[in-house]
């Protein structure tokens, strides 16, 4: 796993984890920070724009994803400084990509913002 490392369940994590991930980069600051501890279920599908964790071209991430109105899937760094680490995958493409979870708690994050302009999707 090139970007999260997997640690064992334990009695002291929040109710509904399944697995939890130890996040080795700061792809998705603010709001996960390099080195925090990610709990994970697989229970949940994230909700849109929530931070999920993904199986996408050989790599395990961590990212916030929204689906645009051609179908397109977009997963997405919420660090501005990583945006060129954001992936978009097809229509035909996206069933390549496997969600394997939801960060609890789970919850919205705002659209990242690049720049001096607010990405739209």
């Amino acid at each position: 796993m090139e970007d999260l490392i997997l640690l064992p369940v334990t009695e002291d994590m929040p109710a509904g984890t399944d697995f939890c991930l130890r996040l080795d980069n700061d792809c998705m600051e603010p709001w996960f920070h390099r080195g925090q501890l990610l709990y994970v279920s697989r229970a949940q599908s994230p909700e849109e724009m929530a931070a999920g964790i993904f199986f996408c071209r050989g790599r395990i991430l961590c990212r916030q994803w929204c689906e645009d109105y051609a179908g397109t899937l977009h997963l997405l760094c919420a660090n501005p400084e990583r945006e060129s680490e954001n992936l978009s995958l097809s229509r035909d493409e996206k069933d390549a990509c496997l969600c394997l979870g939801t960060v609890l708690p789970m919850r919205r994050l705002p659209m990242p913002v690049y720049g001096s302009r607010r990405k739209n999707l």
